[in-house]
């Protein structure tokens, strides 16, 4: 039991959550601290990360930093920022993304390309990075991108986000394949519908009838609906995270976790 406790923890490891101000981000923050981890939260400039229930209990302690994870510059900024804090960089939550839920024809390429550069050039910029640094402390590492199970399914209203996540996910099996003999395990969690503003305040725009018929499901909208019959927490996704950033998910590594209540059996 003690060697199974022992392989749940996070005590004395740094992580790195982007996307940190709510959702499955803040989540994450407070799942990762109450492992023990040291927890460095990043989003864009300007947002407020909150840090109550993270900074206390068995966490080694909170810092905050602000990163546009589509510009490079900034991105290499955040990582240099956060070991000089810490010393050290072990696990990466990498949450941060946007969706612009728009029909297909009625997509603007600006729409199309902002899309991308967040949630596919951001994977990027921030795996490349991070993957750098861990490469060169020499002891391994865990890198969680978040995508979406919209990778795999298609939604209406969703092909540039459904689009842009695919490739964040096929991304991940590439990295794991080429960082393994560094011991980095790389693999993406791909939630289903979550209680974030992600889903109520833009996919389903604040229409209790829009997300009682997620849940249901419907052929002009979810099909499968969500055979748990509830949305997501996004704890649900935390927890997941958490365990991949953990040595109990140390041979796992390339794989795509759908969270979602079972939405993707069919």
């Amino acid at each position: 039991m003690r060697a199974v406790l022992d392989a749940c923890s996070l005590d004395g490891r740094v992580a790195l959550i982007t996307g940190a101000a709510g959702g499955i981000g803040q989540a994450t923050a407070r799942a990762l601290a109450a492992a023990g981890a040291t927890v460095a939260l990043s989003d864009r400039p300007g947002v407020a990360i909150g840090t109550d229930g993270i900074s206390n209990g068995r966490s080694g302690g909170v810092s905050l930093h602000e990163a546009d994870v589509s510009d490079q510059t900034s991105v290499e900024g955040l990582i240099e920022d956060v070991v000089r804090t810490h010393r050290r960089l072990d696990v990466l939550a990498h949450v941060a993304g946007m969706l612009d839920a728009r029909p297909f024809l009625d997509i603007p390429l600006e729409s199309w390309d902002r899309t991308f550069a967040v949630n596919t050039r951001g994977s990027f910029l921030v795996g490349q990075a991070v993957a750098r640094h861990m490469v060169q402390q020499g002891n391994g590492g865990r890198i969680v991108m978040v995508a979406s199970n919209v990778a795999r399914t298609p939604r209406l209203n969703n092909a540039a986000y459904a689009a842009s996540k695919a490739a964040v996910v096929h991304l991940v099996r590439c990295m794991a394949l080429e960082l393994a003999k560094d011991n980095i395990t790389v693999n993406a969690l791909c939630p289903g519908s979550t209680a974030t503003p992600m889903l109520i305040d833009v996919q389903a725009r604040g229409d209790a009838q829009r997300l009682e018929g997620i849940i249901r499901g419907s052929i002009e909208q979810w099909r499968t609906g969500i055979p748990l019959g509830r949305l997501a927490e996004p704890e649900d996704q935390a927890a997941v995270i958490a365990f991949l950033a953990t040595d109990a998910a140390r041979h796992i590594t390339g794989q795509a976790l759908c969270v979602d209540g079972g939405q993707t059996l069919f």
